[in-house]
This record gives C-alpha cells, sequence and structure tokens, in this order.
C-alpha cells in the first residue's frame, strides 16, 4: 500500500517516513482551485447523467436498478473525480514541502 502511496503522490517520498501521515493529511485541508472545482463539477454532472435510471414496476426492481447504478458510479467517479483530488493533494504537498523547508531552513540561521 505505501508502494501505491508514493506512485499517486510521489512528492511523498521527499517527507521522512514517519511524516507522510501528516504530510498527507495537512496536504488535503487546503482548498481546490477553479481548475480542480470545474472539473469535479464536470466529474459529477457527467456521472449523474450515465447513471439515470428509470424507476422500475416493482420495489424490488428499484433496489436491484439502483444498486447497478451505484456500482456504475462508483467508478465513474473514481475516473472524473479522482484525477482532481490527486492534483489537489499532490500541490498541497508541494506547499506544505516548501514551507517545511524555508522552516528547516530558518531554524538552521
Amino acid at each position: 500500500m505505501k508502494r501505491l502511496w508514493l506512485v499517486i503522490y510521489p512528492e511523498l517520498g521527499r517527507f521522512p517516513e514517519a511524516e507522510r501521515k501528516e504530510a498527507l493529511r495537512r496536504a488535503n485541508l487546503g482548498d481546490f482551485d477553479g481548475i480542480e472545482l470545474a472539473g469535479m463539477a464536470f466529474g459529477l454532472i457527467a456521472t449523474t447523467a450515465l447513471t439515470r435510471f428509470a424507476a422500475a414496476a416493482t420495489p424490488a426492481g428499484y433496489l436491484l436498478e439502483l444498486l447497478a447504478c451505484f456500482c456504475v458510479a462508483v467508478p465513474l467517479l473514481a475516473l472524473f473525480v479522482g484525477p482532481f483530488l490527486i492534483r489537489r493533494t499532490r500541490r498541497g504537498l508541494r506547499l506544505h514541502r516548501s514551507r517545511r523547508h524555508s522552516y528547516h531552513r530558518e531554524a538552521h540561521s
């Protein structure tokens, strides 16, 4: 799992292993920029449009349709929205690292 995080967030490898969890937490606290917000809105709209369903005649049929739409929507959201969440976290990691680096430089001056 740690290797997967380093593939998704290469910037994480620049942090000592003991600080990585906190670095990710801080990186995820950052605000979204306009591109990320627009991309996520598009992803939500596209997923909604692709997973519309007609109400079934029976409650069991309705439940099955709803479950099928959910199973389709989750991967679509990961595909459409996930890259924007990753982008925000990468940006947050770079910002956190630069702040951390400048703090350590000032402390050793």
